[in-house]
């Protein structure tokens, strides 16, 4: 892999947040290894300090995220009905968890006077939510992905063509497992009695997310390395 190219992606606004996200869970899930309170602290204070970075620069996300919902409207250009309302119902929840995550991150600091709980739970139910709905869009386009396949079988398809199929299922695979790993460790961050939240320990979460950054991490260098080849 190219070392240029890797650097060019971590200048990148997606590549900086990919690469917090990933040293954010790896931290947690090195709180298995450590043998002593002390060392176990500084790595939970590192991954919170990661993941405050990532939260600080979702500050700027809010004008960016408006233009792509007002982009895709009401979804009229795509042709299924449920991936069309799936990402209409996503857009406006993703669109509420901006303004809340904000005034959560405010709250934490002592800007405002909230109650800090609530805040952080209705950031983690938006949350949830919209991992449900990318998960609900993943599922249809693996069932169409699969249907098309059985096209591809009775018909003499090019090498390309089963190849780009291939690619694209992988892809559609790697995506969906990443999103189940996001949706089991974000669960745990419910109040005890809801699903099974609270009962994860630290490096649980970690080991979940690292296994699910790390799989976002590669798709995205695989994807950015592709379009610098054939730029």
């Amino acid at each position: 892999m190219d070392l240029s190219l890797i650097n060019n992606y971590l200048e990148t606004y997606s590549g900086r947040d990919k690469m917090l996200r990933t040293l954010s869970y790896t931290a947690k899930l090195l709180t298995v290894c450590t043998s002593s309170k002390s060392a176990e602290k500084k790595l939970k204070t590192f991954g919170s300090q990661m993941s405050e970075c990532r939260v600080m620069l979702r500050l700027l996300d809010d004008l960016q995220a408006l233009h792509c919902v007002m982009t895709y409207g009401w979804g009229k250009q795509e042709p299924d009905w449920l991936v069309r309302w799936s990402q209409v119902i996503q857009n406006i929840v993703d669109i509420v968890y901006s303004p809340i995550e904000h005034i959560a991150w405010a709250g934490q600091h002592n800007i405002v006077s909230i109650n800090n709980n609530k805040w952080d739970l209705a950031t983690t139910w938006l949350w949830i939510v919209s991992l449900h709905l990318s998960l609900l869009k993943l599922l249809r386009l693996l069932q169409k992905l699969q249907k098309y396949k059985i096209g591809l079988e009775k018909s003499n398809t090019s090498t390309q063509m089963l190849e780009d199929f291939n690619e694209q299922r992988r892809n559609a695979l790697l995506t969906c497992t990443r999103i189940m790993l996001d949706i089991s460790y974000a669960i745990s961050y419910l109040p005890p009695g809801v699903l099974w939240g609270g009962r994860l320990k630290t490096w649980h979460v970690g080991a979940l997310g690292t296994i699910s950054s790390l799989i976002g991490l590669y798709q995205a260098l695989s994807r950015y390395m592709k379009l610098k080849i054939h730029a």
